[in-house]
């Protein structure tokens, strides 16, 4: 008989209330878990001490799966799951499967028929979108653009174009510490009269969000956004 695969979310950052991120029903299902794939092995090991865990949590098996893991290697990942045990897939913040790993495993676990079971929480690009007041009906995410400047300054313009024509929200991110050549790339690129909104360490404390047409970006101080998690949203 086979197992059970559960998609678990993950803290956006360690000050956020764990009542607040998680639904009752994820301290069942850890309970459960023979074993968790995660992005990293701390991030793993943390997400697993914020709940009471069958056997001790430095002795439930983690294994790895991230941008290292190699092309086919899931059926690894998943060979304790074909043989009936129950395991867990998490991200080091987040959701996993949208802007982290996942959506192979995820895949290949259909097609061995692995019941999977998926439990809502914290996700920095649907939160920013929510908190921006930026068209929800119909969006688009882009994940990271390019690092080449040309092809970043090509794909900034289809962005804006894209959301002028479809009249939609367009999402993307950036590494942390590209973020400021991101940002004075948008302001070097976009119309005066799109809108831009940057929202960062969502979820957090120090959480910030401003939304403000490209001139107005550009008559301001830059926000403080160095190698600080960041989505950035345009309409246009």
């Amino acid at each position: 008989m086979k197992g059970l695969l559960y998609l678990f979310p993950n803290l956006l950052c360690k000050d956020h209330p764990v009542q607040e991120a998680f639904v009752p029903a994820i301290v069942e299902a850890v309970l459960q878990l023979d074993g968790l794939i995660a992005e990293s092995p701390q991030g793993g090991r943390s997400f697993l001490y914020k709940f009471k865990t069958k056997k001790k949590p430095n002795d439930i098996p983690i294994a790895t799966l991230n941008e290292h893991t190699k092309k086919g290697g899931v059926d690894f990942l998943l060979e304790p799951v074909l043989a009936g045990e129950c395991w867990g897939v998490v991200s080091d913040s987040g959701m996993p499967c949208i802007a982290d790993p996942g959506a192979e495993l995820v895949a290949h676990a259909h097609n061995c028929s692995i019941t999977i079971k998926a439990f809502p929480g914290p996700s920095s690009i649907m939160m920013a979108l929510v908190l921006s007041g930026m068209q929800g009906q119909r969006f688009s995410f882009w994940g990271y653009l390019s690092r080449d400047p040309k092809k970043r300054k090509e794909e900034l313009i289809a962005v804006e174009k894209r959301s002028r024509t479809d009249r939609a929200t367009q999402l993307f991110i950036e590494a942390p510490y590209r973020n400021v050549a991101c940002f004075q790339a948008i302001l070097d690129t976009l119309r005066g009269t799109t809108r831009l909104c940057v929202a960062t360490n969502i979820a957090s404390p120090s959480q910030y969000l401003a939304v403000h047409t490209i001139a107005q970006w550009q008559a301001m101080p830059a926000p403080h956004i160095h190698k600080i998690p960041t989505t950035f949203l345009v309409e246009a």
